[in-house]
């Protein structure tokens, strides 16, 4: 609807993973290296995880399309399926002739797939996406599938992908055999300010603008809301670009990012939020402030500590003072006393608990 108004070839924040918007980060770069040299490898088992959003289809799309033609992939994108469906899945992708329609059946038929291929030197990946609802049975059936080899190599490659979730579960004890297996492991991490700014003006470029829309302000709250996800980032610039054309103004100001975020709701943790263009930065800048805030309690905790220990003092010399007063005024009154010859015979007088043999005061963390 806002091309034209802009003068775009092609709307530049689609949420498809369309190669020719390919942004290669420092991150994204070393996870994309990984996963080719893991496949050239020969490793059996790859994992990649990232949150939602940071754009793990996308990299999965541009190692695909780096493959070439010795190279034969299976890219199952759905996770809801048992370890027989996901052989079947497989097994069409692949382009195999299923023969049978039993477990054992598809399982010898991949295994005479899989060795005409080594014949070729012609490599099988099965990639599966969103790898995170698998089961641990299925898990467990997918290690199973490296143990197809020759005295060379694997002859079947599987590469894991899904959200931080994954390494979770595979860190359970009955995993432990799948863990071991694992060649490589890497993670797809958001964008930093400097990234998310090159990301929007990449992408802005490739849909043919060159010229600034977004200021400086508006890229800073768009990192700020978006936490540097990029799929984040699509959404918000999309509608942030709609707004924009509805009110006519092609300059985009940080006042249409915040409105668009109270049209859209979308849930950011506030956690990780950062306030400032690194997250390096960020990242210090909270820890101080946790630690200036720590310390300030602390001090008034000594404060007040130190406070009712001093009127306590106080409270007690001012009753011995009257004590000591009547004891004066009525030793005028009394008969003379007569005292012991040794004054350091005398029993010392009592003095207040020692403050340093108190509980300290508990601060508050």
């Amino acid at each position: 609807m806002y091309k034209e108004f802009y003068g775009f070839t092609t709307y530049p924040f689609a949420l498809t993973p369309d190669p020719q918007f390919l942004h290669l980060r420092e991150n994204y770069k070393d996870c994309l290296f990984y996963l080719l040299h893991g496949l050239e490898r020969g490793y059996g088992l790859l994992v990649m995880t990232g949150e939602i959003g940071t754009g793990k289809t996308f990299l999965l799309h541009a190692l695909i399309a780096k493959l070439d033609e010795t190279i034969h992939a299976a890219f199952i994108v759905n996770s809801k399926l048992n370890s027989f469906e996901i052989l079947q899945y497989a097994s069409k992708e692949l382009r195999l002739e299923i023969t049978g329609q039993s477990k054992a059946e598809l399982l010898l038929n991949l295994k005479d797939s899989l060795l005409t291929h080594a014949v070729t030197n012609e490599k099988v990946i099965v990639i599966i996406d969103e790898a995170h609802n698998l089961s641990v049975d299925v898990l467990e059936d997918l290690r199973l599938l490296t143990n197809f080899e020759n005295a060379e190599k694997k002859l079947l490659q599987i590469i894991l992908v899904g959200q931080p979730q994954l390494e979770e579960k595979l860190k359970l004890p009955e995993l432990a055999q799948f863990s071991q297996r694992v060649g490589l492991s890497c993670r797809l991490l958001p964008m930093h300010y400097d990234e998310t700014k090159s990301y929007i003006e990449q992408r802005l470029s490739v849909a043919g603008v060159a010229y600034p829309i977004f200021t400086p302000r508006a890229m800073k709250a768009i990192f700020l809301y978006s936490q540097g996800v990029a799929r984040v980032i699509n959404i918000i610039c999309d509608h942030a670009l709609l707004l924009s054309f509805i009110e006519e103004t092609r300059e985009i100001e940080h006042t249409i990012i915040k409105r668009v975020m109270e049209e859209l709701n979308l849930y950011t943790p506030k956690k990780s939020m950062h306030r400032y263009p690194h997250q390096k930065q960020d990242t210090t800048l909270t820890s101080r402030r946790g630690l200036m805030r720590r310390t300030h309690w602390a001090l008034v905790s000594a404060l007040a500590a130190f406070i009712l220990l001093g009127a306590g003092l106080i409270l007690q010399n001012s009753l011995g003072s009257k004590k000591l007063n009547e004891y004066t005024t009525r030793s005028v009154q009394s008969p003379p006393v007569v005292l012991p010859q040794n004054p350091a015979s005398r029993e010392p007088p009592l003095l207040p608990q020692n403050p340093a043999s108190r509980e300290p005061p508990l601060l508050p963390r």
